[in-house]
């Protein structure tokens, strides 16, 4: 009796000490716990960033804090060669918040050859969105992952916001 007592009140103190968080939960807390995954949109700054890297700088978007530049190195030819990634610089990326990106749309036509045009793409990023906030689930099988809840973000201004990473 002692000992499934014991258990007992072991599983209640490991269940209270991990509060799971909740959509009433603040962001800098859902983005600390270690057992949930943000679902972000993101930013196209030359490379995809996250909706929760962003802040607002006037008319655009830009990284909370500056990102690693880096160059592709190939040693000994680009086929059977060493590649290696290389950190040249860190800086700030931006993006207009209303964004005309070129894109290049290809067809192969009959001689196998490709008929390639570009047109521009317009838009805006909206300044909240809604994020799913899930829990990964793993058996000896398969890795799942289980919708906890959706939660409202707003896109800070870059001065003085409170930035979760």
């Amino acid at each position: 009796m002692k000992k499934l007592t014991a258990l007992i009140l072991g599983l209640l103190v490991s269940a209270s000490a991990h509060a799971m968080v909740n959509q009433n939960s603040s962001w800098e807390e859902i983005m600390a716990d270690r057992y949930v995954q943000v679902k972000a949109p993101t930013v196209y700054m030359g490379r995809a960033i996250d909706y929760t890297f962003v802040c607002r700088d006037g008319d655009n978007l830009r990284t909370q804090k500056p990102v690693d530049i880096t160059e592709t190195r190939f040693h000994g030819g680009r086929e059977g060669g060493r590649t290696e990634i290389v950190v040249v610089g860190r800086e700030y990326l931006s993006t207009p918040i209303d964004y005309a990106h070129k894109v290049e749309s290809c067809r192969s036509n009959s001689n196998h050859d490709f008929d390639c045009k570009t047109h521009t793409v317009y838009g805006s990023y909206p300044m909240t969105v809604t994020i799913p906030v899930v829990k990964r689930i793993s058996n000896r099988n398969a890795e799942r992952e289980e919708l906890l809840f959706r939660k409202s973000y707003t896109v800070p201004d870059c001065d003085g916001g409170v930035y979760p990473h």
